[in-house]
């Protein structure tokens, strides 16, 4: 254990990179949606993604949910009341996937869906009082910026995590944002065939 917890910032760096790395993966998968929307028809890369969405899916969220518990229970950063929230959509990701993969449902990804839009709405709120904070520093109370005072009666503040801003944008919220996100997109186009069916359909399900 304590081993791990000496190399806890070589896991956010790492983290760091695949966050970044997500958010690229996500830039593009909203382009593929555009254009399939645009022509009406599935392209390789949507067909490639719906064959194999749920095992992608899975381990996003796997690797979110070890992340998350990397922090609390081995870096010794307790959650605040923000980053349980995020793990209260999150962490039934792992679960539910898992079950769906085995089943190979589909359907899940409408339970997955609104657990993410959820989620990533907590997130955005949790990241624009960390930046908030950054950008209007105003006078500390026992060295915490009151911007990110303990979320409860713990004293808990995600000031204690010390990860400050990682290139320089990068914090815990992002991370679970850009997961979000990864695990939405996914559902989309799980939801969404990209073939037109007498017109347009938005969603409909492959089996």
């Amino acid at each position: 254990m304590s081993f791990l917890q000496s190399h806890t910032f070589t896991v956010v760096d790492i983290y760091s990179v695949l966050t970044v790395l997500g958010q690229v993966i996500a830039l593009i998968l909203c382009g593929v949606l555009i254009r399939e929307s645009m022509k009406k028809t599935e392209s390789t890369i949507g067909k490639w993604l719906r064959a194999h969405g749920l095992l992608l899916m899975f381990i996003v969220a796997l690797l979110a949910t070890c992340g998350s518990l990397f922090y609390s229970e081995i870096a010794e950063w307790t959650p605040c009341k923000d980053c349980w929230l995020q793990r209260i959509f999150m962490y039934p990701q792992v679960v539910l996937l898992a079950i769906a993969l085995i089943r190979k449902d589909k359907n899940i990804a409408w339970y997955i869906l609104a657990l993410c839009v959820i989620g990533a709405i907590i997130s955005i709120d949790h990241y624009a009082d960390q930046v908030e904070a950054a950008l209007q520093p105003v006078p500390k109370e026992n060295g915490v910026n009151e911007l990110i005072k303990p979320c409860d009666a713990t004293g808990v503040s995600c000031a204690s995590t010390q990860i400050n801003f990682a290139f320089g944008y990068i914090t815990i919220p992002m991370m679970a944002l850009t997961a979000f996100l990864l695990n939405g997109l996914g559902s989309v186009f799980l939801l969404y065939t990209g073939k037109p069916s007498r017109g347009f359909r938005f969603f409909s399900f492959r089996k």
